[in-house]
């Protein structure tokens, strides 16, 4: 019975305060900066890949329109061949399972705000955002557009959203070969 009395005198309950605090806004706030980081990563490396594509199939951009690109990216690269096409991290696999990876953030969007569409050979993806109350309206919108190499097989294209809003939108990658340069005169 002495035992049980000593336990009892040991034993001591710690009230639990509720604070606003929350332990996890630094770590949540850092994981967001990582993300943020690596999608505009993952655009850059989608714009040199389009940029680069048009490059190697001789087309010169016309305006800031096409294909998403202002003139300051569309500054002609170094020579373009199959290997730096090839070589692009938004390529997985190996030699004729290569998969061309897109991601787009689309985080700020609802599911059926999402629209993505492929004219000719360029991937458009593009969402709308509207919320109107008796005070203001909130408009956001979105557009990307994307040149896919020639011989993607439009029906192979898979899109999905993940629960955090990364759109990713994967092909099998074509064969890329060497397409007519024109000849000079001399």
């Amino acid at each position: 019975m002495g035992e049980n009395v000593l336990q009892k005198a040991n034993n001591f309950n710690v009230p639990v305060q509720r604070t606003d605090l929350s332990s996890f806004d630094d770590a949540f706030s850092s994981m967001k900066e990582r993300f943020e980081a690596e999608m505009r990563r993952v655009d850059e490396e989608m714009t040199r890949f389009s940029t680069n594509l048009m490059y190697y199939y001789n087309q010169t951009p016309t305006g800031q329109g096409q294909v998403g690109l202002s003139p300051s990216q569309t500054a002609a690269p170094s020579p373009i061949n199959v290997e730096t096409l090839n070589n692009s991290p938004l390529l997985e696999g190996e030699g004729e399972a290569k998969t061309l990876k897109l991601q787009f953030d689309v985080s700020q969007f609802n599911p059926n705000e999402v629209a993505v569409k492929i004219l000719d050979n360029v991937l458009m993806v593009s969402a709308i955002h509207e919320e109107k109350t008796d005070s203001s309206t909130v408009y956001r919108e979105y557009h990307r557009e994307f040149l896919l190499p020639l011989g993607i097989d439009r029906e192979a294209i898979v899109s999905s959203l993940s629960r955090d809003g990364v759109l990713t939108i994967q092909t099998p990658m074509p064969k890329l070969t060497i397409v007519n340069q024109p000849v000079q005169k001399k």
